[in-house]
């Protein structure tokens, strides 16, 4: 049945109950922009009717139903916040440069997960780590973290794709053949040199940057006067073109 009555414990109740202030905390705060806050949420109460149970490890709460005699009564008191404390304790949500968690094709566990410990972007997500904090540790290994680095990597280089602008023909001096392309956006990540393939035959790169690529072509590269280049610079990126030599 939807409305059973179920088992809960405290940590989640209280946890649910910030998430939700904190939603409300950043409604405030960009209402405030155009529209100063004239009020103030006075202090609310809430009185729960509960029955405990321990079971010699953790302690469970079921809510009383009506009727129903001997709960134990726990009050959960919120006090009062000022327009000035919402601003200065809120950070902006909906900027144009921060990305939000659930953007990056984190699950909704994850996702949850995050709220609770006050990740909602990317950004929010950077400051903890500049602070040393172990994510997958406090979350008692509930959030893999390697995975979620992977999807934040990829989503910045979504953000920022590799351009090509121009493709020519060119001699070192050795006077050996290269192709030099140029774009932007190539190389983001000095964990990953490029790898380039022309033809189905591997190609060395000579040099590269982030606005270029210089490429060694072989005998076994010139086989026609048009060739497939294949381009990737990390493990998010690939480029597949046509090119007349």
């Amino acid at each position: 049945m939807a409305n059973e009555n179920q088992y809960w414990n405290l940590e989640d109740f209280v946890d649910s109950l910030v998430v939700e202030l904190d939603k409300t905390r950043e409604t405030l705060a960009i209402k405030a922009i155009n529209k100063p806050l004239t009020y103030t949420v006075k202090d609310l109460a809430i009185d729960l009717n509960i029955f405990p149970t321990f079971d010699g490890d953790q302690i469970r709460f079921i809510t009383a139903q009506p009727g129903q005699e001997g709960a134990s009564k726990v009050n959960i008191q919120l006090g009062s916040i000022t327009d000035q404390q919402v601003r200065a304790t809120t950070k902006m949500s909906g900027l144009k440069n921060d990305t939000k968690i659930e953007e990056i094709g984190v699950d909704q566990k994850t996702q949850k997960k995050l709220r609770k410990l006050g990740v909602s972007s990317v950004d929010d997500l950077q400051q903890v780590e500049k602070k040393q904090v172990d994510i997958q540790r406090v979350s008692d290994n509930e959030i893999d973290y390697k995975t979620l680095a992977n999807q934040i990597q990829k989503s910045r280089r979504n953000q920022t794709p590799p351009k090509v602008k121009a493709v020519s023909l060119s001699v070192d001096d050795q006077q050996r053949p290269y192709l030099h392309v140029r774009g932007e956006n190539f190389t983001m990540d000095p964990r990953y040199p490029p790898v380039t393939v022309v033809n189905n035959n591997l190609a060395e790169v000579l040099d590269y940057s982030p606005d270029e690529l210089k490429i060694l072509l072989q005998k076994d590269h010139l086989t026609t006067n048009e060739a497939e280049l294949i381009m990737t610079f990390d493990p998010y990126t690939l480029v597949k073109m046509n090119i007349r030599i």
